[in-house]
C-alpha cells in the first residue's frame, strides 16, 4: 500500500507546472507575446544542451547548440502597454519542465530593465531561435539510410549491383525539433474534439450504410471555422502519411536544407578492405513519405482518420514513422565487385 501511495505521489509531482510571471517587449503584440513566453521557459526550465561530435578520418567536429526545455501548458495575459513605440506585454504562465537533459543556469532573466537593453535581447534572441533551426537543419542529422539487401549479377567482366534500401527519419530529430517548437512557437489550431467526433462518426458509419458518411462528413466541414490566414512558418507533427495532425506549432524559420526541397541528396561509399571510394551521387523524392511542405490555404486528407485537414500557415508536416524504400543500382569491373566488403549510403 506504501509503495502505491508513493508511486501515486510521484506520478502527481511529475505532472505539475511551475507559475511565473514574465515581461516581454516587440513591435508588435505577437512579437512581445512570444518574448514573454521565451523569458517565462527560461526561469524555470534554463536552456538545454545539445551536442554533437564525430571522428571523420583524422579530424574531430564539435558542435554544441543551445535551445529552451519545457512547453508552457497555459498563459494568462496580465497587461499589454505601449512604451516608447513598443509593446510591452506581461504573462501569468505554468510552465512544463518535464523534458530530460542537461540544463544551464538561464542567463537572460539578469537582463537591466533599461529599454536599449531589452530590444538588444530581444535581437538577441531572434539571433539564438535562427541559430538553433539552423542546427537542426542538417540533412545528416534528420535522416538514416537503411540498406536491406544487396544483390549482384554477374555479366563476364562487369557485375550490377543493386541496393535494396529505405530513408527514416531519425527519432532524436524529430524530438529535437517537436521540444524546439513547443518552446519557441505559439500552437496552430488545427480542429475541435466535437468535429473529430463527427469525423470518426463518418468513418464508422461508412461500413453500415455508405449513404450516411456523405452527410457526416459534410456536416463536420461545415463546423470547421475556416482558419485564420497567416503567413509564419509552422511544423506539424504526424505518426505516418495516413494519420491526423497530431500538433502544429509557428516556428517561424523555415527548414530549407531538411525540407525545403523534396529531392533529397545522396552520397554512397563502397569499401575494398580498408579502401574507400564514393559512387555517384544521387537524389531521391521523399515528399509524402516523409514530409509535406504545405502553403497557406492548402487540404489534406488522411485515409486511417478519415480527416480532411486545411492549413493557415505554410509549412512542413513531419511523419515521424515514415518510410521512403527505393532502389539504387550501379555496374562495375567484376573484379572490383569481388573486393568489395561494404557498402554505405547516407545524405550528402
Amino acid at each position: 500500500m506504501k509503495a502505491i501511495i508513493a508511486a501515486l505521489l510521484w506520478i502527481s509531482a511529475g505532472v505539475q507546472a511551475v507559475e511565473v510571471t514574465a515581461t516581454g517587449f516587440g513591435r508588435s503584440a505577437d512579437e512581445s507575446l512570444a518574448q514573454a513566453k521565451m523569458a517565462a521557459l527560461e526561469r524555470v526550465a534554463g536552456t538545454f544542451v545539445v551536442g554533437e561530435s564525430d571522428t571523420d578520418g583524422k579530424r574531430y567536429r564539435e558542435r554544441i547548440v543551445q535551445y529552451h526545455g519545457g512547453y508552457i501548458r497555459h498563459h494568462e495575459v496580465l497587461s499589454v502597454v505601449e512604451r516608447s513605440g513598443l509593446i510591452e506585454t506581461s504573462i501569468r504562465a505554468d510552465i512544463d519542465d518535464a523534458k530530460v537533459n542537461a540544463v544551464l543556469q538561464s542567463q537572460g532573466s539578469d537582463l537591466p530593465g533599461d529599454l536599449a537593453e531589452q530590444i538588444t535581447r530581444a535581437q538577441n534572441e531572434q539571433a539564438r531561435t535562427q541559430a538553433m533551426l539552423a542546427a537542426l537543419d542538417d540533412p545528416s542529422q534528420a535522416f538514416a539510410v537503411q540498406i536491406l539487401r544487396i544483390g549482384i549479377a554477374n555479366r563476364g567482366e562487369v557485375s550490377d549491383v543493386t541496393v535494396e534500401a529505405r530513408i527514416v527519419f531519425s527519432p532524436k530529430w524529430v524530438d529535437d525539433v517537436r521540444t524546439l517548437a513547443r518552446a519557441i512557437g505559439r500552437p496552430v489550431d488545427t480542429g475541435s474534439a466535437w468535429q473529430e467526433a463527427l469525423w470518426g462518426l463518418g468513418a464508422l458509419t461508412a461500413v453500415v450504410n455508405p449513404a450516411l458518411p456523405g452527410h457526416l462528413f459534410s456536416v463536420a466541414r461545415h463546423t470547421q471555422k475556416p482558419p485564420k490566414s497567416a503567413q509564419d512558418y509552422m511544423a506539424c507533427f504526424s505518426r505516418t502519411n495516413q494519420w491526423d495532425v497530431d500538433e502544429c506549432f509557428e516556428i517561424l524559420h523555415p527548414l530549407l536544407r531538411t525540407t525545403g526541397d523534396k529531392r533529397l541528396r545522396l552520397r554512397g561509399t563502397v569499401w575494398l578492405g580498408d579502401e574507400a571510394r564514393p559512387l555517384e551521387p544521387f537524389v531521391i523524392d521523399c515528399q509524402h513519405q516523409l514530409f509535406i511542405t504545405v502553403q497557406d490555404g492548402q487540404k489534406l486528407y488522411f485515409r486511417s482518420s478519415a480527416r480532411e485537414r486545411r492549413f493557415s500557415n505554410p509549412g512542413v508536416l513531419l511523419f515521424e514513422r515514415g518510410i521512403m524504400p527505393f532502389s539504387y543500382s550501379f555496374t562495375a569491373p567484376t573484379s572490383t565487385v569481388k573486393r568489395m566488403t561494404r557498402i554505405e549510403l547516407a545524405p550528402a
